[in-house]
Parts: C-alpha cells; sequence; structure tokens
C-alpha cells in the first residue's frame, strides 16, 4: 500500500474553485470532485471535515456505481472507496453533493490524500470545460425528492443527479459549479442584496469564510461555454416582504415595475460583461425555468442588448417550473432527477449546436 497525497500527483483531477495556497484539496462549491483511474483492487481516502449544524454530503463513484453517500466524521479520517475488486483499471470520483453552507462559519471538508495497492493512470482528456451558474436547482437541492419532503437539511441536495452533472457526462466535459440556493441576480428570494451571485463570482467562494474563500478567484478554469440560470430568485423576490437591513436600517423590495425590471436587466447586461471579462473565451448560454412574465422579459432584454453589442450568448427555456409535472418533481418542491434529465437532454442539443 502506498500514500499519494490528492494535490502531488498529475492524474488526480481535481474539479471546483479553491485556493491553492490551502493545505489538500477543500472542496467548497457543489460538484467540487476528485477524478481518478486507478489499476488497483483496494483505495482508501483520507478526509478531514468540521461542522457545527450543516453537515457536507460526500459521495464515492465507482465504475458507474455510486457506492455511497454519507457525512464524513469530523477531524481526519480514512475511508473505504473501494475493497477487493478486481485489479483491473477503474474509474473513480469523489465529489460533494452539497452546495457551501454560509450559515456554519464552521464547515469545510477537505481531501488529504489516497491510499491504494495500485498504479494512477493517465484520464482522458475533455472534450470541452463547462461551468454552471445558479441557485438552488443548479445545487441539485430537493433534486432525489421524495415530493413529501418539506425540511430544508443537507440530505436534500443531490449534485450528481443534476442538470450540470448529466449535461457535463453526455458532452465528456469537464465542469465546475457556482451555485447557491435563494441567490439571485439582483438579490435573494427574501429580498436581502447580499444574496447575490454577481457580487461573488470574483470570489473563490463568496458565500462562506472557511479556507480563504472571500479571497480573489484567477480564474484559471477557462470554460468553453458557460450557462447561466438565475432568475427563478428574483422572481420569488417580487412575491415577498421586503427586506430591512438589520444594521443600516435600509429596506430593499424587488416589484414587477418598469423600473425595477429595468434595473434586472441592466444587473443582468452588467454580469454578463463580467463574465466575458473573466473568461474572454466561453460561449454563454442563459436558462430560464419561466417563458413569460416580468423576469423573462427582463432577462430576455438583456440578452438581446449584449447579443447587439456583440457578445456570444443565447437565452433558452429547458423547462417551465409552471409546466413540471407531479413525476418530475422532487422534494421541497423542485425539479427532481426526471426535470434535471429533461433540462440536460435540451441543453445538451444547445450546447452542440
Amino acid at each position: 500500500m502506498k500514500t499519494i497525497a490528492v494535490r502531488s500527483h498529475e492524474h488526480i483531477r481535481l474539479n471546483g474553485r479553491f485556493d491553492p495556497s490551502q493545505p489538500h484539496f477543500p472542496m467548497m462549491w457543489s460538484s467540487a470532485s476528485a477524478e481518478m483511474k486507478l489499476k488497483a483492487s483496494h483505495l482508501e481516502v483520507q478526509i478531514e471535515c468540521q461542522y457545527t449544524s450543516m453537515a457536507p454530503y460526500l459521495s464515492f463513484t465507482v465504475d458507474g456505481v455510486r457506492s455511497q453517500v454519507f457525512v464524513p466524521q469530523k477531524g481526519k479520517h480514512w475511508y473505504p472507496v473501494f475493497l477487493n475488486l478486481s485489479n483491473s483499471p477503474h474509474m473513480v470520483r469523489i465529489a460533494k453533493e452539497t452546495q457551501p453552507f454560509g450559515g456554519d462559519s464552521e464547515g469545510f471538508v477537505s481531501l488529504i490524500s489516497i491510499r491504494t495497492n495500485g498504479t494512477l493512470l493517465p484520464l482522458e482528456t475533455e472534450k470541452m470545460r463547462i461551468e454552471f451558474i445558479g441557485d438552488s436547482i443548479t445545487s441539485g437541492e430537493g433534486c432525489k425528492g421524495p415530493r413529501s419532503f418539506m425540511e430544508w437539511v443537507p440530505m436534500v441536495f443531490s449534485s450528481s443527479d443534476t442538470y450540470a452533472k448529466l449535461t457535463a457526462e453526455a458532452l465528456n466535459a469537464r465542469y465546475q459549479v457556482i451555485s447557491q440556493s435563494g441567490w439571485g441576480v439582483l438579490g435573494a428570494w427574501d429580498n436581502n442584496p447580499s444574496g447575490s451571485i454577481p457580487k461573488v463570482y470574483t470570489n473563490i467562494c463568496g458565500p462562506v469564510q472557511a479556507q480563504n474563500a472571500q479571497a480573489a478567484y484567477d480564474f484559471s478554469f477557462r470554460p468553453d461555454k458557460i450557462v447561466i440560470a438565475l432568475g427563478t430568485n428574483d422572481a420569488g423576490a417580487i412575491g415577498s416582504p421586503a427586506f430591512t437591513d438589520p444594521e443600516t436600517g435600509i429596506t430593499y423590495k424587488l416589484t414587477d415595475s418598469e423600473q425595477d425590471m429595468q434595473r434586472l436587466t441592466d444587473a443582468c447586461c452588467n454580469f454578463i460583461r463580467l463574465l466575458t471579462e473573466k473568461n474572454p473565451d466561453a460561449q454563454l448560454y442563459w436558462i430560464l425555468f419561466y417563458d413569460n412574465g416580468p423576469i423573462y422579459r427582463a432577462v430576455s432584454s438583456a440578452v438581446n442588448q449584449m447579443q447587439t453589442a456583440g457578445v456570444d450568448i443565447r437565452l433558452s427555456v429547458p423547462l417551465t417550473l409552471e409546466g413540471m409535472t407531479a413525476a418530475q418533481m422532487g422534494s421541497r418542491a423542485h425539479p427532481g432527477i426526471k426535470a434535471h434529465q429533461k433540462i440536460s437532454k435540451a441543453l445538451v442539443k444547445l450546447l452542440k449546436e
């Protein structure tokens, strides 16, 4: 048996934003993962984890079989990934199933080392790189159901069943995710302006504090395509009560007025400009889950303006939340696996064009 640090081997592929000055591999955003191919019969991984209330969930997938989904113990421990398999090449993915939880300041999870009796082999080169930006749907909240389960806890998240994972898999793409439940373009579903993905996009992991997450990201991923799935929570803010900042006393409330929708259009345009500045080689795709109404019109206006300005961006509605059938629903009134499959099928077609 030999021990190999996950950051030290060229054949271990690490996916997801993190600060390279931090030790080990801090798994921050949803879908952060380590991929490897081994000719071995035995594999273990050493994981360090800490949390107070919002436990991170990880998964092990071996040769396409998701063998484990679990919460790591607090502290540093070794976990068996596979035991007593044939001494032949095996594909392994160790992934974070949950999103970052900003409410748990102590929460983090990191991969440290692997221990194996075999040899790491080169991975196939990916055909493209995709970055997915979104909210709870992209994070996989409620993805695996059942529809009756409505509690907001980490175990309702399943990043490995999302449209992002399915799309990347279908296109043989390497991907990373920036998503946070309840967040939107201008602010969160409850009108809190802090819940804005564009405001934290340049940070390594804006929603949390641990592991230097607030540091500036170096944009080393270099995606070929970026999929933005924002707007659902801006729609939610229209129907929610106003939010008053407890420190400043300022009240925020998004309405469907022409003035507020113009603010949303302007914010979308600014975000698209930021994306093109930081990712100059990427094609952009904005997907919505509404095909009419004020949010659709505001985002559509932004996309049209940026197309006129020469930006390579398209707008698509692969599925509407209003049209989602009972069979497509997961828990917490969110899209389930069948809905994510439908979204992915439409998105794969779009990204291939």
